[in-house]
Parts: structure tokens; sequence; C-alpha cells
């Protein structure tokens, strides 16, 4: 059985990626190395469990309390929300019409955090 429900299959597996690079500092090494083994090296749990010392059923749980976890720090956080209402200001910005003038474009990627630009 997938750890992720098969009918959004990608959009939670680009969530979860989304969440650990934002937050992987806050996990322990273990719940870290089991969510980028899970989601970057594509194991299996059975095989995320031999890397690890686990049971297959382990690994399970110690990646759903951690995927648990991020979007816990998430809900309090907000960083990752915050990051998407930026891009899309910036890239609003961008296509608005008529096109805002320089210096104001240029004083609204200012204000934005850094990554944000990147990101549009």
């Amino acid at each position: 059985m997938p750890f992720f429900d098969d009918g959004i299959l990608l959009e939670q597996r680009v969530l979860f990626g989304e969440l650990l690079d934002l937050y992987a500092p806050l996990l322990t090494e273990k719940q870290r190395l089991a969510c980028e083994l899970l989601l970057r090296e594509d194991l299996s749990m059975a095989e995320l469990g031999g890397e690890l010392g686990l049971t297959r059923q382990g690994a399970h749980d110690l990646v759903r309390r951690s995927r648990d976890l991020l979007y816990e720090i998430e809900d309090k956080l907000g960083l990752l929300g915050l990051r998407k209402r930026c891009a899309e200001l910036m890239e609003s910005s961008r296509v608005c019409e008529p096109p805002l003038p320089d210096h104001i474009s240029s004083r609204i990627e200012g204000l934005l955090p850094e990554g944000v630009i990147d990101d549009v």
C-alpha cells in the first residue's frame, strides 16, 4: 500500500517536498533522513526501513509522524503559504496592465523575501 493516497499522489508529494525543504531543520536527523529517502530516492517503506534499521511499519510510522509534524508547523507558521502569496503578488505586478513603473516593481521586489522571485 503506497504511503500517499492514489488520487492526489503527485500533489501530496510536491507539498510534502516543499514543506520538507522549508522546515527540514526543525526535524530530527532521523526524521529528515527518512523523509528525504522517501521523497528524493523514492524508496519503498521496506527499503526505507532497511536503511534506517526499522521494520517497514516502523519506517511508515516515522515518516507519517514526520509528515504530520511538517503540516502542523506550516499550520502554525504559514511560511509556505506566505511564500506562495508573495510569488503570486510578484507575478501579478509583472503582468499588470498598464505596466507598473519600474521604480514600483523594484520596490515590490525589494520587499519580498529572498527566493520568492526565483519561485515565480
